[in-house]
């Protein structure tokens, strides 16, 4: 979606502190002189800030400093906050901030007792939340993780968890707009390709039934169209064929006729044109991923 907030918007300095900016403000990376709030600290916390780019380190404070396992006075608790653009988006310099996660601009947050989910508002999906155990939240408007030779997410490589307990032997799940509904367990690729080749072979035997039916119903047909029966009541008397079976044996034999050509058609499209193109792994329209995989 399109940007809602000016390249450059100062609504957030008195209009004495805007007629006072300097010309040029900021540009080619210079000094830039913008609004930002002022943050709330606490005495535990070292804050390093440059403009509207902060570290903190202290303790878990997901927002006031009443809040978290730091403001409920728990050991085993500090914290790393990363953090640009308090007070997004229309940061306000005559105001006083605590950590906002929902609306800072972006955050990468590091808690060594916290409940990550929740200070994300995160929903609990099939593993639900982690609770009062160390985590990492990352969040922004856009988020990439690049690696230029592959990424790997592991789960569960170790037996137990920060605490000293027993590691959950969780997943990954793919949660998007934050809506548990629906979710649902991933499908493996080849176990996929198997099932689909099964179903393929039982498609196949019966297509072989249908035209083993087809065939002999065309024989029965053809029979039945060149019956014939006593025209006079005389025993040994003269023969003719039936007026109404022989139209409808030839219609009959002719819709046979074309239900083994289709027969035929559905066959080959199922056994050859359908498994190489999606079967095959030489196929660009191969189910299976290429890169990708999971367990």
């Amino acid at each position: 979606m399109p940007n809602t907030i000016d390249a450059v918007n100062y609504s957030g300095f008195t209009q004495a502190q805007i007629e006072n900016l300097p010309e040029g403000n900021g540009v080619f990376c210079d000094t830039m002189v913008e609004p930002f709030p002022n943050y709330i600290s606490s005495t535990s916390e070292k804050v390093t800030q440059h403009g509207n780019s902060w570290i903190v380190l202290g303790r878990d404070r997901p927002a006031s400093r009443a809040s978290g396992y730091g403001g409920q006075g728990h050991t085993q608790a500090s914290s790393i906050d990363i953090v640009v653009g308090r007070g997004a988006p229309v940061p306000n310099a005559a105001i006083n901030v605590d950590p906002s996660f929902s609306n800072d601009a972006a955050r990468i947050y590091i808690s060594q007792k916290t409940d990550i989910d929740d200070n994300f508002r995160i929903v609990n999906g099939g593993m639900g939340s982690s609770r009062a155990k160390s985590g990492i939240g990352i969040k922004a408007d856009a988020v990439r993780i690049i690696g230029t030779e592959g990424i790997k997410l592991v789960t569960r490589t170790s037996a137990t968890n920060s605490k000293g307990g027993s590691a959950a032997p969780a997943g990954i799940e793919l949660i998007a707009v934050n809506d548990e509904e629906g979710l649902q367990a991933m499908v493996k690729g080849q176990n996929m390709v198997e099932a689909l080749s099964d179903l393929e072979e039982r498609i196949s035997d019966l297509s072989a039934l249908v035209l083993n039916f087809l065939k002999a119903q065309t024989s029965f047909n053809n029979t039945i169209t060149m019956h014939t029966h006593v025209s006079v009541p005389v025993v040994g008397g003269p023969t003719s064929p039936s007026i109404e079976l022989i139209p409808a044996g030839i219609n009959a034999t002719l819709d046979s006729a074309q239900a083994m050509v289709d027969n035929f058609k559905g066959r080959m499209n199922t056994n050859i044109l359908w498994h190489n193109k999606y079967l095959n792994p030489m196929s660009s329209k191969y189910i299976c991923s290429k890169y990708n995989k999971v367990n």
